[in-house]
């Protein structure tokens, strides 16, 4: 549909382009979709509403870019955990980011790409620019996004306020998807119910006395010396006050959803001037963590940014924790659970680094709309552009010594 007096859009011819590794495929198939889309009134209001949006982000954006630094500075095991994780670890890449898992890392990646130039398309068109052309990128052959291609003399030659909600589209898309997302994973944890509480082994280390006793990695601790266990804190409490040679009765659930019982004695070891069991304990608690992780609030939204496998004690729907918990969906809860955290992982992470004063990024290119717009017509470019490209190199330098400071300090 074309306004009257309107030149009819055309995008490029479909094409292949191939830059070893990355294979670029051009399409018509995407413009009606960007017609259709941008013609609705809502869209309008979308593109006001992403214009908003960008700079809420873009503030947590920046305090977490400077408050890593800072914390890296000061915090000697920070710089260990960076150590371990390595520099892969702050890309967006399944594959060399350690803790993004591949599957369904790659899965929220390119949702979360198609998203972000999607909405330029849209809101491109909403406003009657040129969308030269759109396509699908690849990997070799596997698909790692699409890209959007928006007629730029028109974005310069438009009002500061129409080009910028063009430019703002991507994050408020991303940040929509995010928060839908992270909606989703509180319906479904909102839906858990524990097994059981306790403590849970981990390991058994060969030749010691829980193996001697019986005991086996899967068990959980509930009872010891006739008093119940819940948490860690509570069997810690319990061992300090046995000595070498000590004798304990012990409780633990085993066997299909913990229903079983395996009573029996464990007589303590010595190890570094302790009274041991010989075994790697792990925290459940499932009632109370179920509690925290289903809270959210300003002051908790930052547990929501820790992946499951960064930290498998926080969340319920980790691999670790898991089993512990049934749910109404039956055993496809936990894909569908982490199948929404990652949507919601990636799409906020790229809304986050897409708003930040980065040029040529869109929140780099709004920030050079945003200063031309306050310091007025008349003043030079040449300043507009010294003042973003120095806040650029700024950022970027930050987000490099971030990177290197594991290695240097």
């Amino acid at each position: 549909m074309t306004r009257h007096g309107e030149r009819k859009e055309e995008t490029e011819p479909g094409r292949i382009e191939f830059s070893f590794p990355m294979l670029a495929v051009r399409t018509k198939m995407f413009s009606g979709v960007f017609d259709r889309l941008g013609a609705l009134r809502t869209s309008g209001y979308v593109s006001w509403a992403a214009l908003i949006v960008v700079p809420i982000v873009a503030g947590p954006g920046l305090y977490l870019v400077f408050n890593s630094l800072f914390t890296l500075l000061w915090t000697p095991a920070a710089r260990e955990i960076g150590r371990e994780l390595g520099p892969g670890a702050y890309l967006l890449l399944p594959g060399i980011n350690p803790y993004l898992p591949l599957l369904y890392g790659w899965v929220a990646l390119v949702v979360a790409l198609v998203v972000h130039e999607g909405m330029h398309g849209v809101i491109a068109r909403n406003l009657k620019f040129r969308v030269k052309s759109s396509g699908l990128l690849f990997l070799l052959a596997i698909p790692v996004g699409a890209f959007v291609d928006v007629d730029e003399e028109q974005i310069k030659r438009a009002k500061p306020r129409n080009s910028s909600r063009v430019l703002a589209a991507g994050v408020g898309g991303n940040t929509a998807v995010a928060a839908v997302c992270l909606l989703c994973v509180l319906v479904i944890t909102s839906g858990l119910t524990p097994i059981i509480d306790g403590v849970y082994i981990f390991d058994v280390t060969d030749g010691l006395p829980a193996e001697e006793a019986g005991l086996l990695a899967g068990d959980v601790f509930v009872q010891v010396d006739n008093t119940d266990v819940v948490n860690y804190e509570e069997l810690t409490a319990l061992l300090e006050e046995k000595s070498p040679g000590d004798i304990l009765e012990v409780t633990v659930a085993r066997g299909e959803m913990w229903e079983g019982r395996f009573s029996t004695s464990v007589e303590l070891t010595e190890y570094e001037g302790r009274a041991v069991m010989g075994v790697t304990l792990g925290e459940i608690m499932t009632e109370s963590r179920l509690t925290f992780y289903q809270s959210l609030n300003p002051a908790t939204l930052s547990k929501y940014l820790i992946p499951p496998a960064i930290a498998p004690g926080l969340v319920p729907f980790s691999e670790a924790l898991s089993p512990f918990y049934t749910h109404a969906l039956g055993e496809h809860w936990v894909t569908l659970a982490n199948i929404f955290f990652w949507l919601w992982f990636v799409n906020v992470n790229v809304a986050i680094f897409n708003a930040l004063p980065i040029y040529p990024l869109d929140g780099g290119r709004l920030f050079k709309i945003a200063l031309q717009k306050l310091l007025g017509r008349k003043a030079d470019d040449k300043i507009v552009s010294w003042l973003t490209y120095t806040v650029t190199i700024t950022l970027i330098g930050v987000l490099l010594l971030t990177m290197a400071l594991p290695f240097i300090l």
